[in-house]
């Protein structure tokens, strides 16, 4: 890594300096774009599930509304700067890496985009509807909902978000088995304890209906295993380097 050497931490903190405002300025440039352009498209994809409910919302504050549009349009705002900021990342922070750690970085950096997208459209089109009907009309005690437009847009982050988190869990079991803060052997020997913490983690994460909490903890057991072999071939690769520097 020379070539975290060959400039000084002044001209090092400019550049982060640099790519931080770049970033913020890309955010807030898609932000207008996405109030502008893309509102509605938004509005229209968040509010379908409670929508196809036939429940209408509500607001009680006079800037309700308004900020919550904004809340959406930041949050559309964020997915249109995504490239650049991902792109910022990449060119900061290659210099400072070999030509295999390279490789490595912007693997694992597209991996866990990709991961955390996918968990979040796969809450999106199977989760949510599911737990909105269990917690709005089967669980409604026949109370008549009446749905503040920025709680309902607060829920349904709050619901998604976790989905995409957990759906790092192949990207941070190879990361933790790089560094070895855990083995295969551990993730073998150990899986009850950790299938016992992954319902305990889906009750936490997940509004409480045992449905939601099962639509969860399925894809986590999933690729749970999937991060055992993960971690098998981070392991047999780290021996087998290990071999050939003792040789």
């Amino acid at each position: 890594m020379d070539q975290i050497g060959s400039g000084s931490l002044y001209e090092h903190l400019e550049e982060l300096r640099k790519v931080l405002l770049n970033s913020l300025l890309a955010l807030i440039i898609c932000s207008i774009l996405s109030y502008v352009l893309f509102l509605p498209y938004l509005m229209q994809i968040f509010l379908t599930p409670i929508n196809n409910l036939g429940i209408d919302l509500i607001f009680i504050g006079v800037t309700e509304s308004f900020i919550t549009q904004l809340k959406l349009a930041i949050f559309g705002g964020i997915i249109l700067s995504s490239p650049f900021v991902l792109w910022q990342i990449i060119a900061f922070v290659s210099p400072a890496l070999y030509k295999n750690e390279k490789k490595a970085f912007f693997f694992l950096l597209m991996t866990s985009v990709i991961l955390f997208t996918g968990g979040i459209v796969f809450a999106y089109l199977c989760v949510l509807q599911l737990g909105l009907k269990i917690l709005l009309i089967t669980l409604a005690a026949n109370l008549t909902p009446m749905i503040s437009f920025s709680f309902y847009i607060s829920f349904i982050f709050k619901f998604l978000i976790p989905f995409g988190l957990v759906f790092e869990i192949p990207v941070i079991t190879y990361f933790l088995t790089k560094v070895r803060l855990i083995t295969p052997e551990l993730l073998i020997t150990k899986r009850k304890y950790f299938i016992f913490g992954i319902f305990v983690l889906a009750a936490i994460l997940t509004p409480p209906d045992i449905i939601s909490q099962i639509m969860l903890a399925i894809p986590m057991l999933i690729l749970y295993e999937i991060s055992i072999f993960i971690s098998k071939g981070v392991s047999k690769a780290q021996k087998k380097k290990l071999a050939e520097i003792t040789e």
